[in-house]
């Protein structure tokens, strides 16, 4: 018979890409373009906390965000105006393609959930009106995730192929 070791390692419960939008619409500049000016600049998306519950009987992600926004006006002139926006957003998602009944079927216990970034990427589209000095922002993230548990399962260290038993004599 050969022998068992027990180790802990992690078991995939479920995964699923999702995309959370969020629309800011209006949004004042604090001082006045002139037509024909451009704003650019870069979006940085961290995940700040990621949690999944069980919620009746689904998988639920709660996901914290922190954007952070480096803009750029630029008017005809040349003349540069930089922009600097932080924001936490927060959403809640269902996972659709698993639910509860899965942790039954694999022994866990709600507690062992642990939430797994895989991936975090997106798109942002900026309109600058300077009608209004205002600009208004189409933000889009994808996000992929997976539901980990921590498991302890017993491995054979050994084939039984190569495994003997030897009998042991006793000498009196």
């Amino acid at each position: 018979m050969g022998l068992c070791e027990k180790i802990v390692s992690d078991v995939v419960v479920c995964d699923e890409i999702f995309y959370f939008e969020h629309d800011e619409i209006d949004v004042p500049l604090g001082f006045d373009a002139p037509p024909g000016s451009v704003l650019a600049g870069t979006v940085t998306v961290t995940v700040s906390q990621c949690d999944i519950d069980v919620v009746e009987d689904a998988l639920v992600a709660t996901v914290l965000f922190i954007v952070q926004k480096e803009l750029l006006l630029t008017t005809p002139a040349g003349d540069e105006f930089p922009l600097e926006f932080v924001e936490r957003l927060q959403f809640v998602e269902e996972f659709r393609k698993c639910d509860a009944s899965v942790l039954e079927i694999l022994g866990l216990e709600p507690e062992q959930l642990r939430c797994h970034i895989v991936r975090t990427a997106g798109f942002d589209t900026i309109t600058l009106d300077t009608d209004n000095d205002t600009f208004s922002e189409e933000l889009t993230i994808e996000l992929k995730l997976k539901i980990t548990a921590e498991v302890q399962q017993f491995f054979k260290l050994c084939s039984p192929r190569n495994t003997a038993n030897i009998s042991i004599t006793t000498l009196q």
